[in-house]
């Protein structure tokens, strides 16, 4: 009969040894990956953070465009539907004067 390894002569089953520094072996580990990246340089970075920051303002006029011309739809259609109503430049108009 073969003989486990996971037991002692006495029939226990023996605990697996801990490993000790597991978070120092981690963080050794993951510094050496580190250290295999190729790091963009700034000028990199700057030009990809300019691109970035174009393309956020572009969305943005063509949001706040739909947004405006969505909520003057909005005004028209509600004024037609109850003429009584006073629209968003009626109440503009009326707090300016």
């Amino acid at each position: 009969m073969e003989k486990d390894n996971n037991t002692n002569p006495k029939g226990e089953v023996k605990k697996a040894p801990k490993k000790k520094g597991k978070i120092a072996t981690f963080f050794k580990e993951a510094f050496s990956e580190l250290k295999k990246v190729s790091w963009p340089n700034f000028s990199t970075v700057l030009k990809t953070t300019l691109v970035v920051l174009g393309v956020v303002a572009v969305f943005l006029v063509v949001l706040l465009a739909f947004d405006t011309v969505l909520g003057l739809a909005h005004d028209n259609l509600t004024k037609l539907a109850n003429p009584d109503s006073a629209g968003l430049f009626d109440i503009i108009g009326a707090l300016i004067k």
